[in-house]
């Protein structure tokens, strides 16, 4: 079920997540735009009060800091994209980052066809795919992380010359900020 976004940060409007839960509701899902890390502290409050568990989508966010953490430190899953138009790309293929060994453990059986770590007998506990990152979209993903940081300190330098530029056209309004997110990706 989308919600609306903050005006200003264009991330997921928390009250307008929160009057969208339901008893149906799976999950809460904030997509991280453009780099700015969505208001976790209220999403993490909103998840336990509801006992719905969020799911980043952090395909915007490599490198994104919330507070301090990294999106993969922040408690719940996160999901990355690889795909050509992203921050980091390898023109295919995405990464989960997971809180714990629990969810790890749910995972990696979805990811080898429903198999655990220790089968050698192909019993399938549940259903699964076999879809993995090949080598060489690794290595060519190795050698962009190594870029990462002094990519997204570019980017922010840039920043501020941009967003003030935008902002001199009419009509357009340049993403907002939080001080929460004390490093944005400045994607797109």
């Amino acid at each position: 079920v989308p919600v609306d976004v903050d005006l200003d940060t264009y991330n997921i409007d928390v009250a307008a997540a929160a009057s969208a839960v339901t008893p149906l509701t799976k999950a809460i899902m904030p997509v991280h735009m453009a780099g700015l890390i969505a208001d976790m502290d209220a999403l993490g409050e909103l998840s336990a009060d509801t006992g719905v568990p969020l799911l980043q989508d952090a395909a915007h966010a490599h490198g994104a800091r919330w507070q301090g953490k990294r999106v993969g430190e922040l408690g719940t899953v996160a999901s990355f994209s690889f795909q050509n138009g992203k921050l980091m790309t390898a023109g295919e293929g995405g990464a989960l980052l997971l809180p714990d060994e629990e969810t790890y453990e749910a995972a990696f059986l979805r990811h080898s066809c429903g198999r655990s770590r220790t089968d050698r007998r192909y019993m399938h506990q549940t259903a699964g795919t076999n879809m993995r990152l090949n080598e060489f979209s690794a290595a060519v993903l190795r050698a962009q992380l190594g870029r990462l940081d002094a990519q997204i300190t570019l980017r922010d330098q840039r920043w501020t010359l941009l967003s003030r530029l935008l902002g001199e056209i009419d009509g357009v309004v340049p993403q907002g900020s939080d001080p929460r997110a004390d490093r944005n990706s400045h994607y797109m």
